[in-house]
C-alpha cells in the first residue's frame, strides 16, 4: 500500500514539475499582454492608473497639433517590438526596443539630458516661395523626455503582479 502511495506522490510531483516548467512563457505572455495595455491605456497601471504625460502643444513653428494620436505611437513600431526576450526556471525578460527602436529605455525610464545631433546639407522653403541651402553642420540640445513607463517587472506594479499570480493559479489548478 505504501509503494501506491509513493507511487502516486512521484507521479503528483512530476505532473507539478512539468506545470512548473510551462509557467515562464506563459508568463512572458501575459507581461507582454500587459504592457501592451499600457499603451492602450496611455499609463502605467499600479494599485492606481498612472496617466503618462500629455504631448506638448505645437511649437512657435505652427507644427499640427496630434491630439487624436495615442501617444508613443506613430508608426507603432515601439509598440510591436515588445516581446519576450529570454525564459529562464525563475525569471522571464522581457525586450522592448532594438536596433530600429534605440528610443525605447528614453521613453520608458524617461530622459534629461544633452544631445548631439549631426544635421547634413538640406533645402529649406521660405514662406514666399523661395528657397536656400542649410549646409551640413553639429549641434547640441537640451532634451527632457517625460518618463512614460509602458514596462516593467512585478515588484514596480500590483496590477501586473495580480496578473501573475493569478495566473499562476490557474496553470496549476489545471
Amino acid at each position: 500500500m505504501s509503494n501506491s502511495l509513493e507511487d502516486r506522490l512521484s507521479k503528483l510531483q512530476q505532473e507539478i514539475a512539468g506545470k512548473l516548467r510551462q509557467l515562464p512563457p506563459i508568463i512572458g505572455k501575459e507581461v507582454v499582454n500587459f504592457s501592451l495595455d499600457n499603451f492602450k491605456a496611455q499609463a502605467w497601471q499600479n494599485k492606481e492608473v498612472e496617466p503618462w504625460e500629455k504631448r506638448k502643444s505645437p511649437t512657435k513653428w505652427e507644427q499640427k497639433q496630434d491630439d487624436d494620436r495615442a501617444l508613443l505611437v506613430n508608426s507603432g513600431q515601439l509598440r510591436r517590438s515588445i516581446r519576450v526576450g529570454k525564459t529562464h526556471d525563475d525569471k522571464v525578460q522581457i525586450i522592448a526596443g532594438g536596433a530600429d527602436t534605440p528610443y525605447a529605455r528614453a521613453h520608458n525610464e524617461g530622459f534629461k539630458g544633452l544631445v548631439h545631433q549631426h544635421v547634413r546639407e538640406h533645402i529649406r522653403r521660405t514662406r514666399n516661395g523661395g528657397q536656400y541651402t542649410v549646409k551640413a553642420h553639429d549641434r547640441s540640445i537640451e532634451q527632457n523626455i517625460p518618463k512614460r513607463q509602458f514596462i516593467g517587472n512585478s515588484a514596480q506594479s500590483a496590477e501586473l503582479r495580480e496578473r501573475i499570480n493569478s495566473l499562476i493559479r490557474k496553470v496549476l489548478k489545471q
